[in-house]
């Protein structure tokens, strides 16, 4: 069975926000956040609640809805998919492939062809790549290895976002066709693994010196799945703290103190002090908004960021969802009590919904936002975009503790599908890829993280930055990051935190308390959990 969704997203972006029913049916109920906050897009069922500016059409399986997260990212939402699923979509002894578990290899029938000196020829060995990102980077590197190993060709197929490449992916699985390798977003694994899609690869790791030491301890874990390995991490991003110190000196603030983000009850107060409105009583400055729900406009990753600098942790165990830990209620009052510290969040959507998410039109950039969470990546873009802009950076502070700093952590890894063949030739291939050099040059290119801690600082790296010394101070707090949970239901996780229309919502319109909320996001959450381990188990 087939389920077919209208997909509308503003301006030029990628498809995205594909929300299961319940939170359809709710999205839809509240039209003042559909039009005037979603600014990102909106999957509906029926009637679109969203003006976009452009529509896509997309067909997906009935058991699979397909979360994005921050960057293009996704995560399988709804029924889990068990083997005994995945068996159902495969054909014949493919299938049977998969459900053995699919991690030795599975060499394609041997060619018998004679070289004209009479000795026997040895066959290319054919390789498929697949990746939605850095498609340079990965052409440089493939011609260079084949050049260095001519019996192995290569073929590489870039998608235009993993929102498109991981369906397609779950498809040949299924039907025996796995590319042999993917560079795949990091916050899939887990739930890509725990559904039978991927192939462990621990025990490759020893012959080619791998080792989780030499690796930022975040990205490597971000990895992990029942004690096995299922990628190897090949780039990090975190988030800063950004601060615009001339709106901060007009505040009468020193605008070389970063923001006291250790005190939550003084950073109510500040974001409320750098907020200036107009004469018709609409925003003109904003000072800080924590929660990305309304908009990228405001931040990336900061909802993850305050619930770990509060000590919060959204599961239990693999088994046990907390959404309702007292540490989360607090943190979805703290940023409440923000938002009404502005004006409330309706003042709020407003000023949000006149920024696009996309370059080169960023209200912190422009003079009209005094702070924000972001990405580092937002270093790259104030050069391009506001190559006059001042401002400064700092990390994020644990709560209470001035000298204790937490960050978020995310990027991709080397993985490689469940029922990929010529599983050797294609971890020599994962060796090289993810190698220091290799690392460096794409961190170089791309203006990233690697993954390996030597490569971190490297001098070539900072240099390359349009503000190397803010780029050391970003890069080094990737010391600090923590990954979002490692988890078959981490997506559904990162919409209710995080998504438009769901729990965050709900206490930001008044609708739930914190408590309430909390509660509420645990039931949902704790029942995806037992669906997906009754699954897998049963």
């Amino acid at each position: 069975m087939q389920s077919e969704y209208i997909v509308y997203t503003n301006y030029s972006m990628a498809a995205e926000h594909v929300l299961s029913v319940p939170q359809m049916a709710d999205a839809g109920k509240r039209a003042k956040i559909s039009i005037g906050h979603m600014r990102r897009g909106l999957v509906c069922p029926t009637q679109p609640v969203l003006s976009g500016k452009t529509r896509q059409r997309i067909t997906i399986p009935a058991f699979l809805s397909l979360y994005p997260t921050q960057g293009g990212e996704e995560m399988s939402q709804g029924k889990a998919l068990s083997r005994r699923d995945f068996l159902r979509g495969c054909a014949g002894a493919a299938g049977l492939a998969l459900v053995a578990g699919c991690t030795a290899p599975v060499q394609a029938p041997a060619t018998d062809t004679t070289a004209a000196d009479g000795a026997p020829a040895q066959s290319a060995v054919e390789l498929l790549y697949w990746s939605a990102v850095h498609q340079e980077w990965a052409e440089a590197k493939i011609e260079e290895y084949q050049a260095e190993n001519p019996n192995v060709n290569i073929e590489l197929v870039t998608f235009g976002s993993t929102l498109d490449m991981n369906p397609k992916m779950i498809t040949a699985s299924a039907g025996g066709t796995a590319p042999n390798l993917v560079f795949q977003d990091r916050f899939l694994v887990a739930g890509w693994a725990g559904r039978g899609g991927a192939t462990p690869i621990t025990d490759l790791l020893p012959a080619y010196d791998i080792n989780a030491d030499d690796f930022l301890e975040a990205t490597w874990n971000e990895c992990v799945w029942l004690d096995q390995i299922y990628g190897v991490p090949f780039d990090t991003d975190v988030r800063a703290v950004f601060w615009n110190p001339e709106l901060f000196a007009e505040a009468g603030l020193d605008p070389d103190t970063p923001p006291p983000t250790h005190d939550w009850e003084a950073m109510v107060e500040l974001a409320g002090k750098l907020t200036k409105s107009a004469s018709d009583g609409s925003i003109e400055i904003m000072g800080f908004i924590p929660t990305q729900v309304l908009s990228n406009a405001y931040g990336n990753g900061g909802d993850y960021i305050y619930v770990w600098a509060n000590d919060g942790d959204f599961l239990k165990d693999e088994r046990t969802a907390w959404m309702d830990n007292p540490k989360i209620v607090e943190t979805l009052q703290w940023e409440y009590d923000i938002t009404n510290a502005v004006g409330g969040i309706d003042k709020a959507a407003e000023f949000s919904s006149g920024w696009p998410s996309m370059a080169g039109f960023n209200p912190f950039g422009s003079g009209y936002l005094a702070m924000m969470v972001n990405g580092g990546w937002n270093l790259a873009d104030f050069a391009e975009y506001y190559p006059d802009l001042e401002f400064n950076v700092g990390i994020w502070r644990k709560r209470g503790q001035e000298d204790d700093y937490v960050n978020f952590s995310g990027g991709f890894c080397l993985s490689l599908p469940a029922g990929a063949q010529h599983v050797d030739e294609t971890f020599a291939l994962v060796s090289f890829l993810s190698s220091y050099e290799a690392q460096l040059d794409a961190a170089i290119r791309y203006q990233r993280i690697p993954a390996l801690k030597a490569a971190v600082a490297d001098k070539a790296l900072l240099d390359s930055s349009p503000y190397p010394e803010k780029q050391k101070i970003i890069n080094e707090s990737a010391a600090y990051g923590r990954f979002r949970p490692v988890s078959p239901v981490a997506g559904q996780i990162h919409s209710y935190w995080v998504r438009p229309g769901t729990g965050r919502d709900w206490v930001m319109y008044g609708e739930k308390s914190a408590e309430q909320a909390c509660a509420d996001m645990n039931v949902a959450i704790q029942e995806e959990l037992d669906a997906f381990w009754s699954s897998v188990e049963g």
